[in-house]
């Protein structure tokens, strides 16, 4: 629990540090690409893991070799890591023009926490965001949990196999990342509310058809839907805590944006291991994906209700940007 408590700290703080160096319109394709961290970087942590299993460590070779690792990254922020362009005599790029946060915090100095959270405890639009988490994040951390569990005790896949299919998710995730930060960029304001709608949608009814007796009758097609749920929810998923906690709260309150979206969020996680559990033991499967299909819709009209405000703030600030 403890280890768990202090990362938390470095995704905010990643956060904050991209608001710093690059610019509102990027936000998308650079928080595509950290966010792989958690994604292509779960499956490279893992293999690594297998490694030193593989030659004999045990448990405490495992932990003293990852602090190692950490102490290394450590080291090399120390060095080379800068929270702000200013500090090597560069101009900071613009923020959102229409951020929650523009002049209420002064740069450099910590705000009162009240007049911090004032700007988003306010905003409809940041609890939609956050409502949004919500379910995107049950999706998500119901298939990271219980993927492997479901093509053995319904597909018939052997463990390997299962391990082996089961990686498909992160994979297709990270590709979903990338594209879907690159489109929203270019798609300009409203553009990722517009992505998670579409991603929303469609996985609704891919969670559907995962009821289907035709479809569970083959080991290649559950693989499949599977795959297209990563496909079409987590790169809307990475948006919620990565560029729009950046749109919300620009260079000063990106931080904590970030930290109440993936806080809300992860409530969620945690009926995802629980709640889907005991679902599928006294229901079936079926009735926990029809469960996460409405889940995946709830969201869906969330996500229309997300685009149709974005829309109304993007005609006031169209000049600005």
């Amino acid at each position: 629990m403890g280890n768990r408590l202090v990362q938390s700290l470095g995704w905010a703080g990643a956060v904050k540090i991209t608001s710093r160096w690059f610019s509102f319109r990027s936000y998308g394709t650079v928080m595509g690409v950290i966010s792989l961290s958690f994604l292509f970087g779960d499956a490279v942590a893992r293999q690594f893991m297998g490694v030193l299993i593989s030659r004999g460590f045990g448990w405490r070779g495992v932990f003293l070799t990852t602090a190692v690792v950490l102490a290394s990254i450590l080291l090399l922020c120390t060095l080379l890591l800068r929270e702000s362009p200013a500090e090597i005599g560069e101009r900071e790029p613009m923020a959102h023009p229409a951020a929650l946060f523009q002049d209420s915090a002064q740069p450099g100095r910590a705000g009162d926490w009240l007049q911090l959270l004032r700007p988003f405890l306010g905003s409809s639009v940041f609890w939609l965001a956050c409502a949004l988490s919500l379910g995107l994040t049950i999706v998500r951390e119901t298939f990271n949990l219980w993927t492997p569990t479901y093509f053995t005790q319904v597909i018939g896949m052997s463990a390997g196999q299962a391990a082996g299919a089961s990686a498909l998710f992160p994979l297709l995730g990270g590709v979903s990342v990338i594209l879907c930060g690159w489109m929203s960029d270019r798609l300009g304001r409203g553009g990722r509310a517009l992505l998670m709608l579409g991603g929303l949608l469609a996985t609704s009814l891919v969670l559907i058809a995962l009821c289907s007796p035709i479809i569970q009758r083959s080991q290649t097609r559950p693989v499949v839907l599977v795959a297209a749920v990563a496909f079409l929810t987590l790169g809307p998923y990475s948006f919620l805590a990565g560029a729009i906690a950046l749109d919300f709260g620009g260079k000063q309150g990106s931080g904590t944006a970030s930290g109440l979206i993936d806080g809300v969020g992860y409530l969620g996680g945690v009926l995802s291991g629980d709640s889907m559990a005991r679902i599928t033991v006294s229901h079936g499967w079926n009735a926990a994906f029809l469960v996460l299909a409405a889940i995946a819709l709830t969201s869906t009209f969330a996500a229309a209700w997300f685009l149709r405000e974005e829309k109304k703030v993007g005609t006031g600030v169209a000049a600005l940007v």
